[in-house]
């Protein structure tokens, strides 16, 4: 712990030195700003003529986060070439929305951090992090400003997971000098964590997979690794992930039957079961070789009930053989094949004991097993998901197992959280309910769909139901689209601008009318 600290501190005096050479702390948004909490549940001018007239839903341009030049180049010509204006008004307003809400705290410089909170909620998510700003990585070769705010997010993730790489949500750095805010909650955690450093520590394996998603984006972005080096904390953060890998593939009982401690455990002090984990903090059993990895949590930040959680290996499986020539370019070949290697293990234990046979369906994917032969049979909106699982590059989109995955997750005999009624249809989740549909469930299954008639049913349900606020939120009543949760959900309005650039380039026809052209989102 003396070690950590010191690293800890030796890396927040390199990055005050290496701001201070550049310049202070770079904020644009001023105090008088409205708060976007409460600006985001009201409409705002100019209001479309489309049949939804939707709002604009931006802030002042004064009180906008973060600019990017590359960013409104893009929204100016794809919004030009949407027939449909409705549509048109709802790119403008999601796409940016990371960047005009978001970014509460960036310090330029060799060795840049970026703070991203995930919208309502004051502090950060790794995995909605590496979602909210996935959209623009392809930008990042020619906005400099861009490039610097990203370089800057792999490195303040980095050092949350040098400091707590078990936890999920984090509290501004303290360069920021932002004051961090409470969870309201009481937790027994082991590992212990630092409150002023930490939001929330949930363990959730897809969480470490966003870092090492993120890192490897910008590097196939950009073929540039120099990150690597000038991180204080980046291989540290790397060795971290190794160890909680190793700690977590683990199981309950060792090779002579002996139970052992979960390296994990949670507790919270709640009525809602999905808040905490059983068997005092350590979860429900695993079996013994499977090459597979406990997750306590799911990306919904709702509790696994079987801890092989199928989608987070999966994520896991390909971060780590992609992080091979991430490494590899960096100087550390060695590591990069150890990486692809572990890679291969997770991979080969998905398709072993991740697999099923459904008497409906016939080979499908499980969402959640244990090693024992059970089996969840479900799959939930948020990302990673099974219905995500050629967006994460595990599989291809017309792989038999998975489209026979698919036909079940789409249907209310073969998903519990498959939801419908009149006003809206999807995948839902326990973390909200099982009358709420979340919007991003559609955005994956247009991004995951060559079905024309489909993806445009898809997106009809999706543009219907902001509840006229002209933004993506996080659920919405199945019964009645106009009850809905979260106003301002970043990650989903990111979400619906990667499926609107999607369709851009893929089914140009959909969005830009008969016989357009593919949109390239470089020139």
């Amino acid at each position: 712990m003396v070690a950590m600290a010191c690293l800890l501190l030796l890396g927040s005096l390199f990055l005050s030195l290496s701001a201070n050479a550049v310049q202070e702390p770079w904020r644009i948004r001023d105090a008088s700003c409205p708060d976007y909490r409460t600006y985001s549940t009201r409409r705002h001018s100019p209001i479309t003529n489309g049949p939804l007239r939707l709002p604009f839903q931006r802030p002042l341009a004064e009180c906008r986060t973060f600019v990017s030049s590359d960013v409104e180049r893009v929204i100016t010509e794809v919004k030009s070439r949407i027939s449909d204006v409705d549509l048109a008004q709802l790119f403008e307003n999601c796409f940016p929305n990371t960047l005009d809400t978001t970014v509460r705290w960036h310090l330029p410089g060799r060795a840049p951090q970026s703070f991203i909170v995930t919208g309502d909620i004051n502090a950060e998510w790794i995995r909605d992090s590496t979602n909210q700003l996935s959209p623009y990585l392809p930008l990042v070769k020619n906005d400099s400003t861009l490039r610097n705010l990203i370089v800057g997010a792999i490195h303040t993730q980095a050092e949350f997971i040098t400091s707590s790489p078990y936890c999920n949500a984090f509290q501004p750095p303290a360069l920021s000098r932002l004051k961090p805010s409470s969870n309201d909650q009481s937790d027994s955690v082991n590992p212990p964590y630092d409150p002023a450093l930490v939001f929330e520590c949930k363990y959730e394996l897809d969480s470490l997979a966003s870092f090492l998603n993120l890192a490897n984006m910008f590097f196939e972005q950009t073929g540039d690794s120099s990150f690597v080096s000038q991180d204080p904390y980046f291989m540290e953060a790397i060795k971290n992930v190794i160890q909680v890998l190793d700690e977590q593939a683990l199981t309950t009982y060792d090779d002579k039957g002996n139970d052992r401690r979960n390296w994990y455990t949670f507790q919270r002090q709640t009525n809602v079961g999905t808040e905490t984990l059983a068997l005092h903090g350590a979860g429900n059993p695993t079996n013994l070789n499977t090459s597979l990895i406990r997750s306590a949590f799911r990306p919904s930040d709702d509790a696994t009930i079987l801890q092989f959680f199928i989608p987070a290996n999966a994520f896991m499986a390909v971060e780590l053989k992609r992080s091979k020539k991430l490494l590899a370019a960096a100087g550390y070949g060695k590591l990069a094949d150890d990486l692809y290697t572990r890679g291969e293990k997770i991979e080969q234990g998905v398709w072993e004991h991740g697999v099923y046979e459904n008497r409906n369906f016939g080979k499908v994917f499980a969402y959640e097993v244990d090693g024992y032969g059970s089996v969840i049979n479900m799959d939930d909106a948020n990302l990673p998901s099974l219905l995500s699982l050629p967006l994460l590059g595990f599989v291809d989109a017309s792989n038999e197992v998975y489209q026979n995955t698919r036909r079940m997750l789409l249907s209310k005999a073969g998903n519990p959280y498959f939801l419908k009624g009149p006003d809206f249809a999807g995948i839902g989740g326990p973390h909200i309910g099982v009358r709420y549909a979340w919007p991003m469930s559609l955005l994956v299954l247009i991004r995951t769909s060559d079905d024309d008639a489909e993806i445009t049913a898809a997106l009809e349900l999706v543009k219907k139901t902001t509840g006229g606020l002209g933004l993506m939120h996080e659920s919405v009543n199945v019964r009645q689209a106009r009850d809905y949760t979260r106003s301002w959900f970043a990650w989903c309005n990111s979400e619906f601008g990667k499926t609107i650039l999607d369709l851009a380039v893929r089914k140009p026809h959909l969005v830009f009318g008969t016989g357009a052209e593919a949109y390239s989102i470089t020139t």
